[in-house]
C-alpha cells in the first residue's frame, strides 16, 4: 500500500471521531426512507476490513456499528409511534407506498421476529420498524428484538469484512497459482487442438 494512503487511513481511524462516524451512519440507514440512500452495511464491512489490515479496532468497530443500529431503530420506532398514521398516508401516495406494503404484511407475518429478519434485509429495515411503531407494539417487546437485531448486525458486517480480507491474504496466493495452473492447462489443451486440426487432412483416403 503506498505511505500517503497508509498515512490518510491511520489519521482516519485513529480517532474517536471515526466510530462516532460509524455509529451515525448504522444509525442513518435505520431511518424511514432517508436509511434507503445510507450504504451502512457496505461502510461497516469496510470498516471491518480496515481493521484486518490495522486500520481501527474490530471490537470499536462493532460496539459502534451495534450503538447506531440499536439507536437508529428505537428513533424509527418513536417516529412511528407519533407520527405514523400521518406519514403512512403520505407514504401510500409516494414510489416507497409498495415497502409500506411489503413491511405490513412482513409484521403481520413474522410479528417480532421480523425485526431480526429486516435488520438483514436492507430496504425493508426501516419500514418494518416505523410499523412498528405505527402499530403500537409493546416498548419493551420491541426493545428486546430490535436490540438482538442490532447486536448480531453489528457483529456480523463488521467481521465479516475482518475475516473476509484476512481469508483472502492468507489464501490469494494458492488462488493465484490454481489460476495459473488452470490457465496453462487451458493454453495446452488449445495447442493440443491446433496441431490436431492441423496435422488431419480431409482429403487422405481413409486407411
Amino acid at each position: 500500500m503506498e505511505t500517503w494512503l497508509t498515512d490518510l487511513l491511520t489519521q482516519l481511524t485513529s480517532g474517536p471521531h471515526y466510530y462516532g462516524l460509524i455509529a451515525l451512519t448504522a444509525l442513518v440507514e435505520g431511518l424511514l426512507v432517508i436509511g434507503l440512500l445510507v450504504p451502512g452495511s457496505v461502510i461497516c464491512v469496510s470498516a471491518g476490513a480496515l481493521a484486518a489490515q490495522g486500520h481501527g479496532q474490530l471490537a470499536l468497530v462493532c460496539l459502534a456499528a451495534m450503538a447506531g443500529a440499536i439507536v437508529g431503530d428505537l428513533l424509527n420506532y418513536a417516529i412511528g409511534g407519533r407520527g405514523g398514521q400521518r406519514i403512512s398516508q403520505w407514504l401510500a401516495r409516494s414510489r416507497h407506498a409498495r415497502l409500506l406494503r411489503r413491511a405490513e404484511l412482513f409484521f403481520a407475518a413474522h410479528g417480532g421476529k421480523s425485526l431480526l429478519l429486516a435488520r438483514f434485509f436492507g430496504p425493508l429495515r426501516g419500514f418494518v420498524t416505523f410499523v412498528c411503531g405505527g402499530l403500537q407494539m409493546p416498548p419493551g417487546r420491541f426493545a428486546l428484538y430490535t436490540t438482538g437485531s442490532g447486536l448480531l448486525w453489528g457483529l456480523i458486517y463488521p467481521a465479516a469484512g475482518y475475516l473476509g480480507l484476512r481469508t483472502w491474504q492468507q489464501t490469494h496466493p494458492a488462488v493465484l497459482s490454481l489460476a495459473g495452473l488452470a490457465l496453462a492447462g487451458l493454453i495446452l489443451a488449445l495447442w493440443w487442438r491446433y496441431r490436431s486440426r492441423r496435422n488431419h487432412h480431409p482429403s487422405d483416403p481413409p486407411a
